[in-house]
């Protein structure tokens, strides 16, 4: 009897060893970290907010690039201004916002490779398209023109309209007000934000389409992430091959040039 309760004894205890290194094992398992993505949503069609959820190009490669790297995208929205020094801080993992690539921005940032050409276009008022239908008429005007603060078009209207006076603006929304309203002449911004515009109040603004400039767009990465980086490029280099890039810059900027 003592023999026979020995034996059932280290049977139970080597049972309960076994089930106890299964339960290390699955709460050990590692997890895929968050992809914290910060965006600024107040760029349609590129990243934006409509029906209470983010919307547009970036958001939808984000949640694509988060399922090929196998981490879940975590949103992160910020002001534009706070976009760079949040990566710095590492508050957030990539910038996917349709960010201009410049090299003032390389300075303290790295990029991935851009994924779609873009440029700076013009909107004005529909009653006044005669006035301002080549760029001779518009940089050579005395009017006031509106831009996004501390965006390219913003640095471009400082630099090329001499005769301008400058409002800039936080949002589209009060940009758009402001140019129906009269307190600006024209506004000046990326060509896919004006296009959205545009479309939304084609009875009372017009678009100039000839582009200012060609801007690359790419998504901003902390410098000395190497490991993500050669990741987001990798993926980047098949999408433009597979044609998974065309399928989602069709479905928003069908108008715009793709990167190769």
């Amino acid at each position: 009897m003592f023999k026979y309760f020995a034996i059932a004894s280290v049977i139970i205890l080597a049972t309960s060893s076994l089930f106890s290194c299964a339960t290390i094992h699955e709460t050990t398992t590692p997890k895929k970290e968050p992809l914290h993505v910060g965006v600024t949503p107040n760029y349609p069609p590129i990243i934006f907010i409509i029906d209470e959820r983010l919307s547009g190009v970036e958001a939808d490669l984000a949640e694509r690039l988060g399922d090929e790297l196998g981490r879940p995208v975590r949103f992160i929205e910020l002001g534009w201004d706070e976009l760079i020094p949040a990566l710095l801080a590492g508050q957030i993992d990539i910038i996917m916002s349709g960010m201009s690539i410049t090299e003032a921005r390389k300075v303290r940032i790295d990029f991935a490779e851009p994924y779609m050409k873009a440029g700076l276009a013009t909107a004005m008022r529909a009653e006044d398209a005669s006035l301002y239908d080549s760029r001779e008429k518009i940089r050579g005007a005395i009017v006031t023109v509106g831009a996004m603060v501390n965006t390219t078009g913003d640095v471009f209207v400082q630099r090329n309209f001499p005769n301008a006076i400058r409002i800039g603006f936080r949002t589209m929304r009060d940009a758009v007000y402001a140019l129906k309203n009269r307190r600006i002449d024209l506004f000046i911004h990326d060509a896919p934000a004006i296009a959205w515009l545009v479309s939304q109040n084609e009875a009372d603004l017009k678009g100039f389409w000839q582009l200012w400039n060609v801007e690359d767009l790419g998504w901003g990465l902390r410098r000395g992430d190497e490991d993500l980086l050669f990741s987001v490029n990798s993926i980047l280099t098949r999408w433009k091959n597979d044609g998974t890039l065309d399928k989602v810059l069709n479905q928003w900027v069908p108008y715009l040039k793709k990167v190769n």
